[in-house]
């Protein structure tokens, strides 16, 4: 029989969640610069998406794992 693949820690499943969330911030930051918005404004809703994104990746990150399908890896 196959062994069972390691799991992921905690640590690495946030740091991934923060990682895919930022990367979604900045997207909004691409848009935002090509709108011309305040700088302010692109600060202050970059951080709200990285804070309000971050736990949502990780739920489903845990999720996948549940699941079996584990979370999408670069290779």
């Amino acid at each position: 029989m196959s062994t069972p693949a390691a799991q992921p820690s905690k640590g690495r499943l946030w740091l991934n969640s923060f990682i895919m969330a930022l990367a979604s911030s900045l997207g909004y930051l691409i848009v935002a610069l090509l709108g011309q918005h305040q700088t302010l404004v692109i600060v202050i809703a970059m951080s709200a998406i990285v804070v309000v994104l971050t736990p949502i990746f990780y739920w489903i990150n845990v999720r996948r794992i549940r699941l079996g399908a584990a979370p999408r890896r670069d290779s």
